[in-house]
């Protein structure tokens, strides 16, 4: 695997005069938080911005008050420099590079009326944190069968970061992972300015098998967190993540990768302990005794972790590798199981 970062005055001005904008022509599809965030990013280095939304408020919103008003709303956007639209098909035709940051659970419902050739041809981002749960595929394998798009022109963007800090432009490391550095280069670039820091690395599948991982392992910390379970412990919870993600990537995806880098240790951190984790959010509603219905109705979010628990229990059984925590949360969220006495018998088992 090889890594670099790209360097970055954290005390410099941002790129905001036009003649220092990339001429990229970029699309972000999804309306979301982490959208809304990611276009903030990009806004500061791109000259024009494509932006495909689901819900007209947002295009209205945006056009004329300069805000996501369902998301981010703290956000400022110049709507002269961002093209906001609900029509996908004209913002793909418009963008030679697209960033796909629809949540995993509606990717599939939302690319399904393209063709093939309106993807396969432009170079893919993804910044979804997640599996498709139609197919029980990552995204990017979902993206290279049912687009035929060549892993060459295939990316991720990934954490540690949370959108309400990317709002209020604290500072960030982010990680693009890619088989092609070239590309990684050129997304990189697109993403660092002032608060974000941006490295690339070659590892693209071990990078989106850990974003999907640190989600389970999340909601996790939430049920543990909900049942009364303290700080002591919770660092002990992780630690054992930590392994179990190690052993599970890297029998899935052999590389020299160091699970310490931030794009694996560290978004499992951040997502495990921020007031902002959604993950963590929805697992503490279950440990507190809701029901998985009622915490999903009580959210109104999307939290990833309990649709990739299912894939990952799933595509585990071709292999038939050792994940006991992930095993065990799938038992609590899609069988019934008790969670009070299955979360206490796997903790008897850590080390």
């Amino acid at each position: 695997m090889k890594e670099q970062s790209l360097s970055m005055d954290t005390g410099s001005v941002p790129l905001r005069k036009k003649k220092h904008r990339l001429r990229y022509r970029v699309a972000v599809i999804g309306g979301g938080s982490w959208a809304t965030a990611i276009v903030k990013i990009l806004a500061d280095n791109l000259e024009h911005i494509h932006w495909w939304v689901r819900e007209p408020e947002i295009v209205e919103g945006i056009n004329k008050y300069g805000h996501n008003p369902l998301y981010m709303s703290s956000i400022f956007f110049n709507p002269k420099e961002i093209k906001v639209s609900t029509d996908l098909r004209k913002t793909l035709a418009r963008a030679d590079y697209v960033i796909i940051v629809t949540p995993s659970a509606f990717l599939h419902d939302t690319l399904a009326p393209l063709k093939k050739s309106k993807l396969n041809r432009k170079k893919i981002v993804t910044a979804v944190k997640g599996i498709v749960p139609e197919t029980m595929q990552v995204i990017t394998d979902y993206l290279r069968s049912e687009f035929n798009i060549p892993v060459s022109n295939l990316s991720i963007v990934s954490g540690p970061s949370h959108a309400e800090e990317i709002a209020q432009e604290k500072f960030t490391f982010l990680t693009v992972a890619s088989e092609n550095l070239e590309l990684a280069e050129v997304v990189a670039k697109m993403f660092t300015n002032r608060y974000v820091r941006t490295s690339v690395s070659s590892d693209i599948m071990g990078v989106e098998m850990a974003i999907v991982l640190k989600n389970i392992y999340a909601l996790g910390v939430g049920i543990y967190s909900g049942l009364g379970y303290g700080d002591n412990f919770i660092a002990a919870y992780i630690s054992n993540c930590v392994k179990e993600m190690k052993d599970f990537v890297n029998q899935l995806y052999p590389s020299s990768r160091t699970l310490a880098d931030s794009v694996y240790l560290g978004d499992l951190l951040v997502t495990s302990y921020s007031r902002f984790s959604r993950n963590r959010l929805f697992g503490n509603m279950i440990g507190h005794g809701l029901s998985v219905r009622i915490a999903q109705l009580e959210m109104n979010m999307i939290a990833e972790g309990y649709y990739s628990c299912r894939c990952v229990y799933e595509i585990n059984k071709k292999y038939n590798l050792k994940i006991p925590i992930v095993e065990t949360i799938y038992g609590v969220l899609y069988e019934g199981n008790n969670v009070a006495s299955e979360m206490k018998r796997i903790a008897e088992s850590f080390i």
